[in-house]
């Protein structure tokens, strides 16, 4: 593990600055949080945005995002330190080092991110992918852009990469954040004084910002910093519910984004138990009929709102159920239903090798039986009198081994594995080939958080209680959270 002096006041994690010791600054986490049994959040800079209100303009009464008050330039590393969330809003300008990097190393580093992370961020790798199609070549032209991508590409590649053994990709990151923060206190200032940001000038901010947190997201993850994804999720989500309504967004690059981030976010608010977080969870756009998943996503998240709120229901989240029915038999209905809908969206990929016709296939019938899974787990029928639960965790089992060309989605397969993995307890052999599949992800993606549920899936196996919901619930209080995506 990388050993890094913690000495320099306010370098330390957040976690550790709160409990008033000194944080030792072991990378990627603090051991004093690990041995605490607590979720180090990790070092560096995060998008944080404060609920302001609207004062005109159609948004008049409205919650909008706003960037934190800047503390004064003499009490700004006291201020860091005595608040670790709160970002400042003045970034530090890039070091000679971080321009010289960039100016030497970003053709090779969009490369490495062309052949190799593009790939990992889409259900399926094709022409229609639009990180490689439209956001690698603005991040030639886009200075935020340009360092999101360096970030993560740098420290994915680091053996390629030797300033990635450095401190690179940190620099690329917090250059990057300080660029999207500075851009959100403009924006922000704007909606409270009742402005609309609907210029072109706006919405093209609004699509770099977006794509820029999603890969620094993934940069976070694949470094192990599940918290510090967390806060970018979270800041992803205020950009989409700021610009999401706008006429003209529901195409293009920001409707592609938007339905990247409702994967990300549906996928981790089957694993949350804050009603505020799930509630508020970004779905695919309106309309999405050939996006795939897109009829899936919609569904599954009903599936969480039904089993997560007490009765009685809110009335607006009322509303959103009254169109579903929660029977065993309605569940496996509509999760057939949206399957057909996304093999048809996928018809227009083109996939023209028939293995990887058929892997994509497979790929939609284990998100099925997965989400039946989860189903029946959440709304309590994984009981005897339903001979459909055991036969769909068989199925399930069967498919995720059956891949003819794995490398292909394997970046797709943690949400279904980790169902997998909540449906064995005490089933020694199916464990085992939950681990290898965990295994086998991690070795393909490099993304190192899934460590942590695999973490989670050992505790749970070795506990008493078949249900994982209880010990996740449990956890989560700690600062401990399960993404898998």
């Amino acid at each position: 593990m990388d050993k890094k002096d913690a000495s320099a006041p306010g370098k330390g994690c957040s976690t550790c600055t709160k409990r008033r010791i000194r944080c030792d600054g072991s990378r990627p986490t603090c051991l004093k949080c690990e041995k605490k049994g607590l979720a180090c959040p990790g070092y560096g800079p995060r998008l944080r945005w404060a609920d302001g209100v609207a004062v005109r303009g159609k948004l008049k009464g409205r919650r909008v995002p706003v960037a934190q008050q800047t503390p004064a330039k003499q009490d700004r590393t006291r201020s860091t330190a005595e608040h670790p969330d709160q970002m400042q809003l003045i970034p530090i300008p890039a070091p000679d080092m971080l321009h010289m990097t960039l100016a030497s190393s970003m053709p090779q580093l969009i490369e490495y991110y062309d052949k190799n992370l593009a790939g990992l961020m889409v259900w399926v790798d094709s022409a229609e992918n639009d990180y490689r199609r439209i956001v690698l070549p603005r991040a030639m032209n886009t200075p935020g852009l340009r360092l999101a991508v360096a970030a993560f590409a740098s420290h994915h590649g680091s053996s390629r990469f030797q300033h990635a053994m450095e401190v690179f990709p940190e620099a690329a990151r917090d250059a990057c954040l300080g660029m999207i923060h500075t851009r959100v206190q403009d924006m922000t200032s704007r909606l409270t004084e009742g402005a609309e940001l609907d210029s072109q000038t706006d919405i093209v901010d609004a699509e770099w910002m977006l794509a820029c947190i999603l890969m620094i997201a993934c940069y976070e993850m694949s470094n192990s910093q599940s918290s510090a994804a967390e806060g970018h999720r979270l800041a992803a989500r205020t950009l989409v519910n700021v610009f999401g309504s706008k006429t003209g967004l529901n195409n293009g690059l920001f409707a592609f984004l938007r339905n990247q981030l409702a994967i990300y976010d549906v996928l981790v608010s089957t694993t949350s138990f804050n009603i505020e977080d799930i509630r508020y969870t970004v779905m695919p756009t309106p309309g999405s009929k050939n996006v795939l998943f897109a009829d899936y996503l919609t569904y599954l998240h009903r599936v969480t709102l039904a089993s997560r709120y007490p009765l009685p229901l809110p009335e607006e989240i009322h509303a959103l159920l009254t169109d579903a029915d929660f029977a065993p038999d309605s569940i496996r209905s509509k999760f057939t239903q949206a399957r057909g809908a996304t093999l048809l969206a996928a018809g227009r990929l083109g996939i023209e090798k028939a293995a990887m016709r058929q892997d994509f296939t497979r790929l939609v019938d284990v998100y099925h039986y997965a989400a039946v899974l989860y189903s029946y787990r959440c709304l309590g029928y994984t009981t005897a009198d339903n001979p459909d639960w055991q036969a769909t965790v068989t199925k399930l089992f069967e498919q995720l081994v059956c891949f003819q060309q794995p490398s292909i989605c394997i970046q797709n397969l943690p949400w279904p594995v980790f169902v997998a993995g909540t449906e064995c307890w005490g089933n020694v052999q199916r464990q085992q080939t939950v681990r290898e599949l965990l295994g086998n992800i991690l070795a393909a993606t490099s993304f190192r958080h899934y460590e942590g549920v695999l973490s989670f899936l050992n505790t749970f196996w070795s506990g008493d209680q078949p249900d994982w919901r209880p010990l996740a619930q449990v956890l989560q209080t700690k600062g401990f959270r399960i993404l898998v995506v």
